[in-house]
């Protein structure tokens, strides 16, 4: 084998392995999300499911409602983030946020879910941010 190709193969091995996520990871799996029941579920059963999450809002000034908020971000780099040249002209990773909101009623039972899939970074989602 020669040594351009051996190269070849090193680089291959660590753009395939250089792949970061954080956050709650279950919010991925449909089958996990699905068990939660609008109407029907209650804290008790999300927290079973998904662990208590990062960041919560609440509705109303007596904390009755309440919402919340799961996020599981992936960074992975591209081609050119090995390129010494190029990298200074592009972005350097390819960035997914997925959000999971969770909504619960004053008596603490799921009244609504909400999963947005943002190509941001973890650092730029607001959960406090109004929609509209």
């Amino acid at each position: 084998m020669t040594a351009w190709l051996k190269v070849l193969a090193v680089a291959l091995l660590l753009v395939s392995g250089a792949c970061v996520s954080a956050g709650t990871q279950a919010i991925q799996d449909t089958d996990v999300v699905s068990k939660i029941e609008v109407g029907k579920s209650t804290r008790s059963d999300v927290v079973a499911l998904l662990g208590y999450p990062p960041a919560a809002t609440h509705k109303d000034q007596g904390l009755r409602e309440i919402t919340w908020h799961y996020y599981y971000a992936t960074a992975y780099p591209n081609a050119t983030a090995f390129v010494p040249v190029m990298k200074a002209f592009t972005r350097n990773l390819n960035e997914t946020t997925r959000v999971l909101s969770v909504s619960f009623d004053k008596n603490g039972t799921v009244k609504g879910l909400e999963q947005e899939q943002l190509p941001l970074p973890l650092q730029q989602v607001d959960p406090n941010a109004r929609k509209g």
